[in-house]
């Protein structure tokens, strides 16, 4: 049996959670933008290898590529942005508590514009599949319907992480009163996605996707701000203060005449078992035993 005393640990004792250092702003900030181009190439093949005839849906019928494929894998890729911060080995899941803000309102742009850069490669593998006039074919050639795209990746991303990021670092309490709404946002931002990518550009729809974006984004922010509301930070013991809580619980058992060699009372106690000379005596949880009357019956 161990004779390590319970209690705090003592001095020089480090958890796991206190030797791993939270990153650097800049390491977050670079590992989702690379996921993010990494996404971007990875759909980019999916367009591709439907264009192929080789992408079968449940039915084994194959996958047209087209501009509404185009768009829904547009849609799934600002579905998935917010899974890029998620590190469920940090104890901040990912998203750290300093430096919030500036880090999801930048990587939401710059991975727009990262993946709006991508997609201009789209309408060469659709080529004549694209309908002449869509932004699906205009993408490459057409500013307003690369401005339009950059417009939906931003506001798709912004949205999907304001959802994300509360349902994530405040509990199931939290994400059980938004997978409602993060669930409709699936749904919604692929019949956006269709709609961009299977229609020309229109200053209607370039304004209302502004405003998604700019709304996106302010809502982002203000949710980013509340991180460290949504889910409160334990306060961390210092070096100083766990050698005196050890050194105290020392004292404590000076006191009480135990040493950090002497046994703790109770379970550790050593049991002496008896002599086999010894008479036989009453258990003392066992059945009861009968008297001599009955022996004499």
């Amino acid at each position: 049996m161990s004779q390590t005393p319970a209690g705090p640990p003592p001095p020089g004792s480090s958890r796991v959670d206190e030797v791993e250092p939270v990153p650097t702003w800049t390491r977050d900030f670079l590992r989702v933008l690379g996921i993010a181009l990494f996404g971007a190439l990875f759909f980019t093949f999916l367009i591709w290898f439907a264009s192929t005839g080789l992408l079968l849906q449940q039915n084994l019928e194959a996958i047209e590529a087209n501009a509404g494929w185009a768009g829904i894998c547009a849609g799934l890729i600002a579905f998935l942005f917010p899974f890029l911060f998620m590190e469920h080995k940090r104890r901040d899941n990912g998203f750290r508590r300093d430096g919030l803000i500036p880090l999801v309102t930048f990587s939401v742009v710059c991975s727009g514009v990262i993946v709006t850069l991508v997609a201009l490669i789209w309408p060469v593998i659709l080529g004549d599949r694209a309908v002449p006039g869509t932004v699906a074919a205009g993408l490459s050639s057409d500013p307003a319907s690369f401005f339009l795209v950059l417009l939906f990746f931003i506001g798709g991303m912004a949205w999907a992480m304001t959802l994300m990021l509360p349902m994530k670092v405040g509990g199931y309490k939290i994400a059980l009163w938004l997978l409602l709404p993060y669930l409709g946002f699936v749904f919604l931002i692929l019949f956006a996605g269709l709609r961009v990518f299977e229609n020309p550009p229109s200053l209607l729809f370039t304004m209302i996707w502004l405003a998604v974006a700019l709304s996106g984004l302010a809502a982002l922010t203000g949710i980013a701000a509340l991180r460290n509301v949504i889910d409160r930070p334990s306060r961390q013991m210092t070096g100083a203060e766990r050698d005196a809580s050890y050194q105290q619980f020392l004292d404590d058992r000076r006191r009480r005449g135990l040493g950090n060699e002497s046994p703790l009372p109770g379970i550790d106690t050593p049991q002496t078992s008896p002599s086999p000379n010894s008479p036989p005596g009453p258990r003392a949880n066992g059945p009861y035993r009968r008297g001599p009357s009955h022996l004499e019956r």
